[in-house]
């Protein structure tokens, strides 16, 4: 997918929204940490990082990088053929998941098969975490 990181974002936007939530694409100008801005029920501004990859592509873990910037909540979205998986999480969640290496790798191969990395199946669909923020 040419557009994977927007397709990403979009789609985290758009699951939020049906859920109430107001939300906006971040200005980068003033914005470069996160993508997203969003409003809880709560009234409290949280800031939302996406980051997006293909679960079945040339790469072995589908690596994220530059999760120690400015951001709340970090969605990690993955696009299958069948399905885009989503998994939401804290940055102290994202931080502890990532341990001491540089990178928070997503994904594994079993069997010569992508799968998600099992570190993040908890967070998974966990979107009350921005809701009710």
């Amino acid at each position: 997918m040419k557009y994977v990181g927007k397709y990403g974002e979009y789609r985290v936007l758009a699951c939020l929204l049906e859920q109430n939530v107001e939300i906006y694409p971040a200005i980068k100008t003033n914005q470069p940490d996160f993508d997203l801005t969003a409003i809880p029920a709560s009234g409290k501004i949280v800031r939302i990082q996406v980051k997006t990859t293909e679960l079945s592509n040339k790469s072995t873990n589908n690596a994220i990088k530059c999760i120690d910037k400015q951001y709340d909540f970090l969605v990690i979205v993955i696009v299958d053929k069948n399905k885009t998986r989503f998994f939401v999480m804290t940055k102290s969640e994202a931080l502890a998941a990532k341990g001491d290496g540089k990178l928070l790798s997503t994904t594994k191969q079993q069997k010569k098969e992508s799968q998600v990395k099992d570190i993040l199946l908890p967070y998974e669909d966990k979107w009350e975490k921005i809701v009710n923020a």
